[in-house]
């Protein structure tokens, strides 16, 4: 049996960032995870992403890990309504002028809070945040059907938002509250790109992929000790601290963590075919939940097509004349929404909880995994005499020294799969 000081059980950005922040600080850790990568999956090329698809620029603390994709506009995007094609560009969003101008004051005023929630989230729980801003609080409680009404949106949500929420959040929009409607339609307000995720996984493990352990965890229990017995399919572990940082239906097996209100499947699927006319030539199309199995159809770089599905075998005769399945991804949990009681992420006595519990979105996962991580570093210097904190933290600069004098910097593991 091994003793570390921390366990991270994920390989997706949640435990990533977590072992970064941890790595940063000379921490002893090690990473557990079947495969590496979670959400940032793509085709081989890496030119097609088979998990999250887009980045906005409010993604402050993911985007220094790719490169940057091609810019999402929202000109390029068209919606499928009564057989033909909208573009938001339309006379109808003109006749609704009002309603939309009120929509996005809504949006900005919420996209200033939403980026100041996430830098206070590297140091302080989300819910904590949360119960300290008023506004963001009344909109946990509102649902998303009532914020619609109360705006006069309900002609332009039908024909745009609602199609738009479903193709990030894989359920109908009424099912759930306005925090997360606003924060799917940040792409209308904030400049969106497609996310590169071609060497993200290998950058953000930089410097300690030697941390990083390929092996399931069959068990978890606590220690007499009060530390805790991590149980791998290639051995044992006892640490002090342990970070689940992996999706509800996947950490539920081992520790009894809280359940996000919605856990939603996705099937991602990347085929070559011939468009049906009305779909020809458009960059990206959304469709009504209500009337199809798909909710979008999205070209890619490479002249394939993606498309998410709430169904393994959506009926593609619709939209096809012709086509060819290159590869299908199920994604159990794809999104998860959380109601108005968001989940604790310091679960107490050295375990805490990262990924996608109260936000779902990749530069939210980011930050609950240095949550943790911070969290660990502040916990092991309470108790410490001045004299032995400064002798700590120069072992743990030391040893970053040594590292870096070495080149012990392993290449990174580049497994792909959910987190």
């Amino acid at each position: 049996m091994r003793s570390v000081d921390s366990v991270i059980i994920g390989g997706g950005v949640s435990g990533m960032a977590c072992g970064r922040t941890l790595h940063e600080r000379g921490r002893d850790f090690v990473l557990l995870t079947k495969e590496l990568g979670g959400r940032m999956l793509t085709s081989q090329s890496h030119l097609v992403n088979y998990g999250a698809s887009y980045v906005t620029a409010d993604y402050e603390n993911i985007l220094p890990f790719m490169s940057g994709g091609k810019r999402i506009r929202t000109s390029e995007c068209y919606f499928f309504s009564d057989g033909r094609l909208v573009n938001l560009f339309s006379l109808r969003t003109l006749r609704s002028s009002v309603a939309l101008v009120r929509l996005l004051v809504k949006a900005r005023d919420f996209r200033k809070r939403l980026k100041r929630l996430r830098r206070r989230a590297l140091h302080e729980q989300q819910k904590d945040i949360l119960a300290s801003d008023p506004v963001l609080s009344a909109l946990v409680r509102t649902p998303a059907r009532l914020f619609v009404e109360k705006l006069g949106l309900v002609d332009l949500n039908d024909l745009f938002f609602a199609p738009l929420f479903n193709s990030t959040g894989f359920i109908e929009y009424d099912k759930s509250n306005a925090f997360h409607y606003l924060d799917n339609l940040m792409p209308l307000v904030c400049r969106t790109y497609v996310a590169d995720h071609g060497h993200c996984a290998e950058e953000m493990a930089r410097g300690w992929s030697h941390r990083i352990r390929l092996e399931g965890v069959e068990g978890l229990v606590p220690a007499d000790d009060g530390g805790y017995l991590v149980q791998t399919t290639g051995g044992a572990y006892h640490a002090q601290n342990v970070v689940l940082a992996l999706p509800y239906k996947d950490a539920i097996q081992f520790w009894p963590v809280p359940e996000p209100e919605h856990n939603v499947p996705v099937y991602v699927i990347e085929l070559v075919g011939e468009r049906r006319p009305v779909f020809r030539d458009k960059g990206i199309v959304f469709f009504r939940p209500e009337e199809h199995d798909i909710t979008i159809l999205w070209r890619q770089i490479t002249g394939s097509d993606i498309v998410f599905s709430r169904r393994c075998d959506p009926a593609l005769d619709q939209y096809y004349e012709s086509h060819r399945i290159v590869s299908a991804v199920c994604w159990p949990t794809a999104a998860v929404l959380s109601g108005h009681d968001w989940a604790a992420q310091d679960l107490g006595n050295g375990m805490y909880l990262a990924s996608d519990y109260n936000i779902c979105g990749l530069e939210d996962a980011f930050t609950t995994g240095v949550y943790a991580a911070n969290r660990i570093i502040d916990g092991s210097q309470q108790g410490l005499t001045p004299g032995r904190a400064e002798e700590v933290t120069k072992k743990n600069g030391n040893e970053e020294d040594d590292m870096r004098q070495h080149g012990r910097q392993d290449s990174a593991h580049t497994g792909k799969g959910p987190s």
